[in-house]
């Protein structure tokens, strides 16, 4: 029987309040972070494109850059090429178009992004990337996530998380919700972000 990555996660959200406890049981099992299944290249553009965008949106961006350039690495060539004043193209803002020119300067003058910053703390981590032009703290924190799994990335800027979060604690401020996750954070984002993509919210 395979190991439940997520058991003392889910042991000691639940022990917490019993509206975590709803949330995990509801969107239990959860899938366990694959931060190799795509590259920190791919990732980083894929998190550009979905800033402030439906993941409708986003996907469709996504794949138009994919089908007229050919890969990441040649919509990073685009990117950099590709004059600052230029108009925006296959659905992409010029800032986008210029977070991914700075996201693949970086990677290339720095070599590989994910044997460099392995083993930083969340805060070294989110740090590192926000100081790439284009990369707030949302974005950090979803390189943070899917990158690097680090455990404890409390995306309090994403819509999706709020919502479901907001929905389980009604009453409670954001820092008090912040508290109650400490330690887990990520799984518990990685919770609300399932019972969105699953159509669960009638269930908490």
């Amino acid at each position: 029987m395979a190991t439940d990555p997520w058991r003392q996660a889910r042991r000691e959200l639940g022990a917490r309040h019993p509206q975590l406890r709803r949330l995990v049981d509801v969107v239990h099992p959860l899938e366990p972070l694959d931060v190799t299944r795509r590259s920190l290249d791919e990732l980083a553009m894929s998190t550009v494109v979905s800033q402030l965008v439906s993941s409708a949106a986003a996907a469709t961006i996504k794949r138009n850059l994919l089908a007229a350039h050919g890969g990441v690495d040649q919509v990073f060539d685009w990117a950099l090429t590709t004059p600052d004043d230029a108009p925006p193209q296959f659905g992409l803002s010029r800032s986008k178009r210029k977070a991914i020119a700075a996201w693949a300067a970086h990677s290339r003058s720095q070599g590989d992004l994910r044997h460099r910053w392995a083993g930083l703390g969340a805060d070294e981590l989110l740090a590192e990337v926000t100081a790439i032009r284009g990369f707030g703290r949302w974005s950090a924190e979803m390189v943070a996530i899917f990158g690097f799994g680090h455990p404890d990335i409390w995306p309090e800027g994403d819509a999706g998380v709020q919502r479901v979060i907001r929905r389980l604690l009604p009453r409670m401020k954001p820092p008090g919700r912040r508290r109650l996750v400490a330690g887990h954070s990520t799984y518990a984002a990685l919770c609300c972000w399932a019972v969105i993509d699953r159509g669960l919210e009638a269930e908490l």
